[in-house]
């Protein structure tokens, strides 16, 4: 009887709080909100010594806290950015269990954690946040090389997070190399890779694939390449020289002259 009434009273403690749902959004994009929520929905049967934080990233120090009936607190890196008034609900133990961040920017994509605890218990929960840029420029360049080769150049600037590109050619990839470099919490990326002409069909649709993993964004650019580029028509008329006062004329042209020389001979 005794191991029995000890067995409910453990599980009473270690249900104590509980985190029923975290709602982080997965993905924003820069610019299109002025505010974003970061909620922590929980149930407790004992209040005593309620603690509520939020953790950036890591657990070495919290961004928010709050201990009912005290203000919340903000620290770290979103000591500026945090709407300490903001209400969640009306209830005196939940009401500031939510993050209300102005203006978020690029550097608070990662990994945000709620802890929930009592002197009782202590839960948490982690989801992740992308704050994302889609591109400013993406370009794809086919430079056709005197030895017989084509070089096929991909570049993408102004984008976060990091990107990924892919040079495809017939939707097959192709061996590539490629750099990236971060400049102002902006990334820029190329990549560019050599095929043998020869090798390509008369005419092929070649394709450069960006995509950004965390944010679930996907671009492509497109161009086709003809192996033996088709011949450009031009119009065929030619001047004779300046001192010569005559005009050189193609078979359409010729053919008017003399119907019309026809129609003078025949009027005199």
């Amino acid at each position: 009887m005794w191991c029995l009434m000890h067995f409910i009273l453990v599980l009473q403690c270690v249900q104590s709080v509980r985190i029923i749902n975290i709602r982080v959004p997965e993905v924003i994009q820069y610019g299109t909100r002025e505010t974003v929520t970061l909620d922590c929905d929980y149930v407790m049967k004992n209040v005593t010594g309620l603690v509520v934080k939020w953790f950036y990233m890591d657990r070495s120090q919290p961004v928010y806290q709050w201990i009912p009936p005290q203000k919340p607190q903000a620290l770290g890196l979103l000591k500026n950015k945090l709407d300490l008034s903001y209400k969640v609900s009306n209830n005196p133990y939940t009401q500031h269990r939510a993050l209300r961040i102005r203006q978020p920017g690029t550097e608070l994509t990662g990994n945000y954690t709620c802890v929930v605890s009592t002197f009782l218990d202590e839960d948490e929960k982690t989801r992740p946040m992308t704050i994302f840029v889609p591109e400013t420029r993406f370009d794809m360049i086919q430079d056709r090389l005197n030895d017989g080769y084509l070089n096929i150049i991909c570049s993408v600037e102004g984008v976060f997070p990091k990107p990924e590109l892919a040079i495809l050619v017939g939707n097959r990839p192709l061996n590539a190399k490629s750099s990236i470099k971060n400049f102002e919490g902006r990334f820029t990326a190329l990549t560019s890779a050599v095929v043998n002409i020869e090798l390509l069909p008369p005419t092929v649709e070649i394709l450069c694939d960006m995509q950004v993993p965390l944010a679930n964004y996907f671009s492509r650019k497109r161009d086709l390449f003809y192996r033996d580029p088709p011949l450009i028509e031009t119009t065929n008329l030619q001047h004779a020289s300046p001192d010569s006062g005559y005009l050189v004329l193609t078979s359409p042209g010729l053919i008017i002259v003399s119907l019309v020389t026809c129609y003078v001979l025949q009027t005199r």
